[in-house]
């Protein structure tokens, strides 16, 4: 029997996969505001004299490296669509801000054929909430709404909802983008139909006595209902519906030329049909049309547009002076991309994984900082995943529901690291802080240190620290003669690193921290005698996360 598509959308799927589902926005228009608030004036910010070290990839043939990839990747790619039986797949990578490596394969429709390419248009599924986490985000940043206020100041009906103790706080905003505002995954109304569109009174009428499971921030539980409210929410505070402002405030900007909103919205020939499998067989079945809780799960996008949005998420990294004119500011977007640990259990215990705003974020022994989302929705799958400090990402599409498409994006990043070339970006020591670890080393195994002392910050070492200070480094200098910096760093912040030493007879690392004056001075500095082939090495292990140990 061919599966039940509600049964395929509202499948449970482990949250660390993120096979998930969900939807919101207004297809009502929105009540307008009387008038737009006044935007908060701006705080004054100063900035250091100093320009900051721009961090940068260490390999210049990295692009081409990565790039050699292509022909392994599109070759997972055939495997993969043949494997799960796809009728199409839209796989690309994302280098830097272009869509370096596209592979587009198979048909619209098993049934009526028709060739896909870069422009053909597949449903996200969730992949909606990062943008519907942007929309809130926005609206923050205009100062049309607060992330940490109650809810229900932006959308009354939440005043209804009733709370499992009498000390829960209020819900926030944050609470709903993070999951953790203690709404189950569905809420009792039917969020989706072939036949007609949700609507907003359906949804709100439901949140009257509605019992939340948890106090609001302390746990998380996937929510596709929270982001259909935030939907209603971001069409309240922006005083239009929900899918004009997702469109004209980040859509177009974002040159997302293809997305649309309703499946009658595609031009004839550019969509992909949602599939469903049942043994052998693979059937073509209607979309669902999601109306006012299309914010969870609702867009249509292509590979095309979809290169452009991770794009502009991988360019909000690294942080730096340039000039700030996107759609979102580089700061939100990192803020999206971090672990959210704002009060909330976000994981209770010091675990690898949690949730963003809008996006899941994954601590990776070996990738580092990963950011990803996953959709499921009538007979269309989505992954995205995201290495912001390594300038990569990766996006696939399938026009059938239930495709492991996160297995592919994993294997197309094992294939990406064997390149060689999928390094972190180094961030370059600033010069005062340097400064002060050359300082350091002009003085081991010298009997005056003179140059040193004028770099410690008067006040912050005593006598007799400063006296057992200048006799382990005439120590040491005995020990390993006399010593100079080899080059490597790791940047632990603007005012702080740790350095590798070369010296006669040996290594050294030194780590150093300045002030922030305009004339920095070191405040705290730290010696260690290092083995191995790099002075760094012990230390790049010891500072590696605990759960990868």
């Amino acid at each position: 029997m061919i599966e039940d598509p509600l049964a395929v959308l509202f499948t449970t799927a482990v949250v660390a996969s993120l096979s998930l589902v969900g939807g919101c926005a207004a297809t009502e228009p929105a009540p307008r505001v009387a008038a737009k608030p006044s935007a908060p004036a701006p705080l004054v910010q100063r900035f250091a004299s100093e320009p900051a070290p721009t961090p940068g990839f260490p390999d210049p043939d990295r692009g081409q490296k990565l790039r050699a990839a292509a022909a392994d990747v599109g070759a997972l790619a055939r495997r993969t669509a043949q494997q799960e039986r796809l009728p199409a797949l839209a796989l690309g990578v994302v280098i830097d801000d272009e869509l370096a490596i596209r592979e587009v394969i198979g048909v619209r429709d098993v049934a009526l054929g028709g060739e896909v390419d870069e422009h053909t248009r597949f449903r996200l599924g969730s992949i909606t909430k990062p943008l519907t986490a942007a929309a809130v985000l926005r609206l923050r940043d205009e100062g049309r709404l607060a992330i940490d206020a109650p809810a229900a100041r932006y959308l009354p009906a939440l005043a209804g909802v009733v709370y499992p103790t009498r000390d829960s706080r209020p819900m926030t905003v944050r609470d709903l983008l993070t999951h953790s505002a203690g709404l189950p995954r569905l809420g009792v109304f039917s969020p989706a139909s072939t036949a007609r569109d949700v609507t907003e009174r359906e949804i709100l009428s439901t949140l009257d006595g509605f019992g939340l499971e948890s106090a609001p921030g302390t746990e998380t539980s996937y929510s596709n209902l929270g982001y259909s409210l935030l939907g209603l929410l971001v069409g309240r505070a922006a005083g239009v519906p929900y899918r004009r402002y997702v469109s004209e405030a980040l859509l177009a900007p974002l040159g997302m030329r293809d997305a649309a909103w309703d499946a009658a919205q595609v031009p004839a020939g550019s969509l992909a049909s949602p599939h469903v499998r049942a043994g052998d067989a693979v059937t073509p079945i209607a979309p669902w049309r999601l109306g006012a809780s299309e914010a969870a799960a609702g867009l249509y996008a292509s590979l095309a547009d979809m290169g452009r949005f991770v794009g502009f998420q991988l360019a909000a990294w690294p942080a730096r002076d340039a000039p700030d004119a996107g759609v979102l500011r580089r700061s939100t977007v990192r803020e999206s991309h971090m672990m959210a640990r704002n009060g909330s259990a976000f994981p209770a215990s010091g675990g690898s994984d949690g949730p963003g705003l809008g996006w899941q974020v994954r601590e990776d022994c070996d990738l580092g900082h990963v950011v990803f989302h996953n959709g499921l929705i009538d007979g269309f799958s989505a992954s995205v995943v995201l290495l912001p400090r390594r300038g990569v990402g990766v996006v696939a599409l399938a026009n059938v529901a239930g495709a492991d498409l996160e297995s592919l994006n994993k294997k197309v990043l094992g294939k990406l690291e064997a390149t060689g070339a999928m390094v972190a970006r180094v961030v370059p020591p600033s010069p005062s802080v340097r400064r002060a670890a050359q300082a350091v080393a002009a003085v081991i195994g010298r009997a005056r240190t003179d140059v040193l002392d004028r770099r410690l910050r008067p006040g912050w070492f005593s006598e007799a620290h400063l006296g057992a200070l200048r006799q382990e480094l005439r120590d040491i200098g005995e020990r390993m003669g006399a010593c100079a910096l080899d080059g490597s760093a790791m940047v632990e912040s603007a005012t702080s690193a740790r350095f590798g030493l070369r010296c006669q007879r040996g290594a050294l690392s030194v780590a150093v921290r300045v002030d922030t004056s305009s004339d920095p001075r070191i405040t705290s500095l730290n010696v260690e005698e290092q083995t191995g082939s790099s002075a760094l090495e012990n230390v790049r292990r010891r500072a590696r996360p605990a759960h990868c140990r």
